[in-house]
């Protein structure tokens, strides 16, 4: 189960780069090449140039973009722009953020390293992954021997037991850093390096299960990093600075927990015939229509996102817009044993009753004719986070089809990683992301760590 320490974490230095707000970054996967470059502007000392360098043409290996990562990190580190802390410390991390209601919620965990464990072995993964960011985290790692980015897990516990310490711990202090990000979400860390805390933490967690929430690839990259270094090692402790990863520990079981929905678009299916598939998804799904004019669409998408939610709260329920058509589309699964009917015993059971993999398996697959393999290299998927930016794309011509979702229960995450599967891409989107630049754990000491 989850063995944590806490570390000496290497944190900006206000005293050198001034506003703490521009020399933050979100994960290096959510930022398209404009916001790069942005965030290249913003500051020189930006986190951006350690966790998503630019590639140059003059790139080579050994000299290209991880190269350069390292060098900023020791440069910074010598230069003072980074400085590592004296003692070991679990860093308290609360963000409050905006739902899309507009109501305003805390989700609060701390930021440890994890012991690294195989899948399956106390810790779980929920969403596939993809052979190419892996190589490419793996490059970044060797190049600077540093996690610059935590991994966001969950754990349960309904007691709240970490938090309540944490809580205590940070009360009546100024936090450490306290930083607004590009979304509007308020960031806010603090150092906790009382003993009695970090031994009674570090104890309660001992029991826990940890489920991946985000930051799977750089997980795996963490555990083929720890092989490699073995494997150049011979003799060592297991408690050696590649065993462990930095990590944040979101306990599930907190209210400020959300997860949001992402989208599906399809686009450039050969010979698609929206009656047909309309036809051949009435078999297995009840249609209600939702039909406006344009002054009233606003109104209309409203009632149907309404009814798609309620929809989904008794059973599977997708949305569907085509392009072309003043119609959106509320497909409702016909009964529970429809999925049993369909594929037996074919498909796990708890995957049976989630949006996505009847969406992905029942429709892309058997009524589409897509099959994995190209599902996984999305040749005719993308995928997206708003309702607005999903009905938007409607309006390009190559586009069919739009998928609307509702949110993935945190409980269904949670049976799915327990049961030993893994959903499809993009099955949960945790909100708020976790910022980029707070802490970083550097495995050049030994330091952090306990023999």
């Amino acid at each position: 189960m989850a063995e944590i320490i806490p570390f000496r974490g290497v944190l900006y230095n206000p005293a050198k780069v001034g506003d703490l707000n521009k020399v933050m970054a979100p994960p290096y996967d959510v930022i398209p090449p404009a916001k790069q470059d942005e965030l290249y502007d913003r500051h020189p000392n930006n986190v951006i140039r350690l966790i998503f360098g630019k590639v140059r043409p003059e790139d080579r290996e050994g000299s290209d973009r991880y190269s350069r990562a390292a060098s900023d990190f020791q440069r910074w580190l010598s230069e003072g722009v980074l400085v590592q802390d004296e003692r070991p410390c679990m860093y308290y991390y609360t963000q409050t953020y905006s739902e899309k209601d507009g109501s305003r919620k805390t989700r609060k965990g701390f930021i440890a390293l994890s012991k690294l464990m195989d899948f399956g072995k106390g810790i779980h993964p929920h969403e596939r992954t993809l052979s190419g960011p892996k190589a490419d985290r793996l490059k970044l790692m060797q190049a600077s021997d540093a996690n610059f980015c935590s991994i966001f897990s969950l754990y349960s516990d309904p007691a709240l037991k970490a938090n309540k310490l944490l809580d205590a711990a940070a009360s009546g202090r100024k936090p450490d850093i306290d930083v607004t990000d590009d979304d509007g979400t308020v960031n806010r860390v603090w150092r906790v390096d009382d003993q009695k805390v970090l031994d009674v933490i570090t104890e309660s967690m001992k029991d826990k299960a940890l489920f991946i929430a985000d930051g799977h690839h750089r997980y795996e990259t963490a555990l083929n990093y720890r092989n490699m270094m073995r494997e150049k090692a011979g003799n060592q402790t297991g408690n050696e600075p590649y065993d462990y990863v930095m990590m944040y520990f979101s306990n599930m079981d907190d209210e400020g927990m959300t997860i949001w929905p992402t989208h599906r678009v399809v686009h450039s299916l050969v010979d698609f015939n929206p009656d047909c598939f309309l036809y051949k998804c009435s078999g297995y799904f009840d249609l209600r229509e939702f039909s406006y004019g344009m002054p009233d669409e606003a109104a209309v998408r409203e009632a149907f996102l309404k009814e798609l939610k309620k929809a989904g709260e008794s059973a599977v329920a997708l949305g569907l817009h085509i392009r072309a058509r003043d119609i959106y589309y509320l497909l409702t699964i016909k009964s529970q044993d429809t999925m049993d009917k369909v594929f037996g015993g074919a498909i796990p059971e708890v995957f049976k009753r989630l949006d996505v993999t009847v969406l992905h398996s029942l429709i892309f697959a058997k009524i589409l004719g897509m099959t994995q393999e190209a599902q996984e290299r999305q040749e005719n998927l993308v995928y997206v986070k708003s309702f607005e930016e999903v009905i938007a794309a409607c309006s390009n011509d190559k586009n069919q089809l739009v998928f609307l979702l509702n949110n993935t229960k945190i409980e269904q995450v949670k049976a799915v990683a327990e049961a030993g599967f893994v959903m499809p891409q993009k099955s949960t989107y945790f909100y708020p992301k976790l910022l980029s630049g707070l802490t970083i754990n550097f495995h050049g000491t030994k330091a952090a760590l306990k023999a």
